[in-house]
């Protein structure tokens, strides 16, 4: 049994949709027979929780990319692997954006279903638990002071569009930047989220006083969490700061019935 989950944290940059259009004044709608290049991934980064490295893959790692500059097949075919890796991915806006886009890839690619794979949404923690000014990844990062989204020079995704090698490879750098970010906000998160996997399960002999979001075993009693029909002890970790309750009950909760 492995000491830990596979944190996987990532993020796609994607290509605008090339369509044809009669005038720019009136174009609310656009008829997908007008479409001439399907939006596709640009870039994808990612990396392992934990571990230095960043990885990446591009368009411009195809060798026929001079050809079709548009073929992203290489970029969601690795992208499948490492995800099919990982025992946990976190992404920003990624369950509504980033998973159903790559894997609508994936399934024009003819690739495989992904395996059953818990999903975190560090835009999702900020909207459910915070009443922020914004819950965008950049100013997540400036408000908890822990960085900035990469800037980026004017008509980067349409010199992508045109197949320009030097705009992929900015594209790459922005990227991976929005990987580092997102893994400094992540940190910063994890305690508020609920639906994180639960560390105990991948360390063998661990007991209570294993914190389940980060596994560090630097936690300490702070009273009891009582349900209807329970009682449990209550912890705090004094790594991450998270709360947790241990896993059996300490004793039955007192009920009262009432005669009418």
């Amino acid at each position: 049994m492995a000491n830990a989950p596979k944190i996987v944290l990532w993020d796609i940059e994607t290509s605008h949709n090339l369509a044809a259009v009669f005038n720019l004044a009136h174009n609310d709608y656009i008829n997908p027979d007008n479409i001439l290049q399907e939006r596709y991934i640009v870039c994808a980064a990612w990396k392992t929780l934990g571990e230095k490295k960043i990885s990446a893959a591009a368009t411009i790692d195809h060798i026929d990319y001079e050809v079709d500059p548009h073929n992203d097949k290489h970029v969601v075919t690795k992208l499948h692997d490492v995800l099919s890796d990982a025992d946990v991915i976190v992404a920003h806006n990624g369950d509504q954006y980033d998973i159903k886009f790559t894997e609508g890839r994936m399934l024009y690619h003819g690739l495989p279903p992904l395996p059953p794979i818990v999903k975190l949404d560090t835009l999702k923690t900020a909207r459910n638990r915070f009443l922020l000014n914004s819950n965008k990844l950049d100013y997540l990062g400036n408000f908890l002071g822990v960085g900035r989204k990469k800037p980026t020079t004017n008509g980067l995704w349409l010199g992508v569009l045109k197949g320009n090698r030097d705009a992929v490879r900015e594209m790459v750098r922005y990227n991976k930047q929005d990987v580092a970010l997102l893994e400094r906000v992540f940190l910063k998160l994890r305690p508020y989220m609920d639906n994180h996997i639960n560390q105990q399960l991948f360390k063998e002999g661990m007991g209570p006083n294993t914190c389940p979001r980060c596994g560090s075993t630097r936690t300490k009693s702070k009273g009891l969490h009582h349900t209807i029909t329970q009682v449990y002890q209550r912890r705090v970790c004094l790594k991450c700061g998270g709360w947790y309750r241990s896993r059996k009950a300490e004793k039955p909760a007192r009920t009262e019935v009432r005669v009418l």
